[in-house]
This record gives structure tokens, C-alpha cells and sequence, in this order.
């Protein structure tokens, strides 16, 4: 297994692996919001975008015999957020309840926002080795943490953190919606590095 950083090409394959990190969060926020734009489309301007988090080089990808098999997208904390343009454009219906996602981290940490692994590469240390590359990155830009936003009630996520060292250092709820796929309390886990 290799991992790699995004590049262009992989633009399909970065917004398939928010869509299944995201747990429904994307479809709950950008979905029916206006006509004939698909939760697809707003991600890929956000995997566009050279100055957005979610930007294809900030996606590390795990390749096993030519298959991408898993992706990490993380970038120091102090970026999580929004744009401007998200705060007129996401009805406020939508967006409070989840807010907490983008504006709560732990400072000098490096964020982990996506961390997804295909369902057939599961249990094969994709996972693990994609959190062990998240904290040599975060090593080599000077961050003593990593950290992550995860369901509470997603306890194979969960178990994988918890192995490598994740604690829970808050928590809050979000309310139920026809997208989200969990119910359980959002958890902010930490990890320190050194």
C-alpha cells in the first residue's frame, strides 16, 4: 500500500470518499437547497478550489495494486470552517444544527476531515496507516495534536481511534435529519503527538 497526494484527476474519487466520511453531513447541508444543484456539484467546487481545505492536494490517497483503497484529507485546524458564501446560501435550518463541526478545534492541532476506507479494503491497517501518515504530517508542520469530529454511535470508527490513542475532549448533540445516517452525539476526539 501506497499513499499519495491528490492530484486533479482524483477530483471524483476525493468527493466520493466526503460523501461516504460525511456520513449524510454534505446531502444534509447542500442537498434541495436550490434547483438542480446536486451535493456532488457543491463539493466539487470546494475540490476545485485552491484555496479551500477540501482541495484535491490536501486529499492523501491510498493506492493497494492501482486501486485507490482509501483517503485522508487533513490541514491544520485553524482552517476548519466555512466559506462566507456557505452562511447565505445553507438555510439557517440546516446549518445551525451542525455549526459546532465547523467551528469547534482544538488549537496547534492538525485536523483530520476526512478518514474513509472502501468497504472491501476494511480491517486490512488502511485506516491505521492513513492516521499514522496524518501524524507525521502533523509532526512536520510543527502540531502537537490530531484531531477529528466522529459519531459517537460509529464503533468501528470509534475502536480504530481509540487504538491509536483518540480521546473524547468534547461532545455535543446535533438533531436527527433525513440525511444524517447516525443519531449519536458528535464527539471532538484528540490525539497528542510527541
Amino acid at each position: 500500500m501506497d499513499v499519495r497526494i491528490g492530484v486533479a484527476t482524483d477530483r471524483d474519487a476525493v468527493i466520493r470518499y466526503l460523501l461516504m466520511a460525511g456520513e449524510g453531513l454534505f446531502e444534509h447541508l447542500f442537498e434541495d437547497v436550490y434547483p438542480g444543484l446536486t451535493t456532488t456539484d457543491a463539493l466539487g467546487v470546494a475540490v476545485g478550489d485552491a484555496d479551500s481545505p477540501y482541495h484535491f492536494e490536501n486529499a492523501y490517497l491510498v493506492e493497494n495494486e492501482g486501486e485507490v483503497t482509501g483517503c485522508l484529507i487533513a490541514f491544520p485546524a485553524e482552517q476548519i470552517g466555512l466559506p462566507e458564501i456557505a452562511y447565505s446560501v445553507i438555510p439557517r435550518d440546516r446549518l445551525d444544527p451542525v455549526l459546532p463541526l465547523f467551528t469547534t478545534h482544538v488549537p496547534n492541532s492538525f485536523y483530520i476531515n476526512t478518514l474513509a476506507v472502501d468497504e472491501a479494503a476494511r480491517g486490512q491497517g488502511v485506516g491505521g496507516l492513513l492516521l499514522d501518515f496524518a501524524a507525521e504530517l502533523a509532526m512536520s508542520t510543527g502540531r502537537d495534536s490530531l484531531t477529528l469530529h466522529a459519531w459517537g454511535d460509529n464503533a468501528p470508527a470509534l475502536s480504530l481511534y481509540r487504538a491509536k490513542g483518540f480521546e473524547c475532549v468534547e461532545r455535543f448533540s446535533i438533531p436527527a435529519s433525513p440525511w444524517l445516517r447516525h443519531t449519536g452525539p458528535m464527539l471532538l476526539l484528540q490525539r497528542p503527538l510527541g
